[in-house]
């Protein structure tokens, strides 16, 4: 699902590339005749900051994954523009990294959604990984609800095995019980056997 998600999230930002860009201005959109080649610059490097964030988040090492997330958080608290803060939404909704948060990525992308600041491109874009986080934290809370039963019927198991284990050891000590039971009256008997021959032996007729 991440890996679709990239592809078309690539595949929309390649396309804005086209139409003044979908980090850059935020005005009505310029044909490629009005744009100047400082605009196209300044639009392909936006493009390319967010693809080599959200490269860095998916294939870095730990150091580059921080290094990435950090950039993308303080620009959004420092310069909180739309593009700032669905680029920080977006590193929030990435797994793989430390400090992806399915919960939290959920609450910030519908924000931006809430509010007609985003560009068409950037709602689709927003709304496709708004989906992916939904769908993994419908996933996630499913995985907590098994594990949470399984942990319950392995108590439940242990509970009865240790029932068990009670009984079979409350049953053995009746057995011995009564086995030293047994031995005390077979030995009263032998002993009192015992002493009737020693009287017959001791008084003859």
């Amino acid at each position: 699902m991440l890996k679709v998600a990239c592809t078309l999230s690539v595949a929309i930002l390649c396309g804005c590339g086209t139409q003044g860009g979908l980090l850059g201005h935020r005005g009505a959109p310029a044909t490629a005749s009005q744009q100047s080649d400082a605009a196209k610059r300044r639009a392909d490097d936006n493009i390319n900051v967010y693809l080599q964030t959200l490269r860095d988040l998916i294939e870095g090492d730990a150091v580059v994954q921080a290094d990435a997330f950090r950039r993308a958080q303080e620009a959004a608290e420092t310069a909180p523009t739309t593009t700032n803060r669905l680029r920080f939404a977006l590193a929030l909704a990435t797994p793989g990294h430390p400090s992806s948060n399915a919960a939290e990525a959920q609450k910030k992308l519908s924000e931006l959604l809430a509010d007609d600041a985003l560009l068409p491109e950037e709602r689709t874009f927003a709304l496709l990984h708004l989906k992916e986080v939904e769908q993994r934290l419908i996933l996630d809370a499913e995985a907590q609800r098994l594990q949470r039963a399984a942990q319950a019927a392995t108590a439940q198991r242990n509970d009865q095995t240790a029932q068990r284990l009670q009984a079979a050891l409350e049953e053995n000590r009746q057995l011995r019980a009564a086995l030293d039971e047994a031995r005390a009256k077979l030995d009263a008997i032998i002993s009192t056997e015992r002493s009737i021959r020693e009287r017959e032996n001791a008084d003859p007729k």
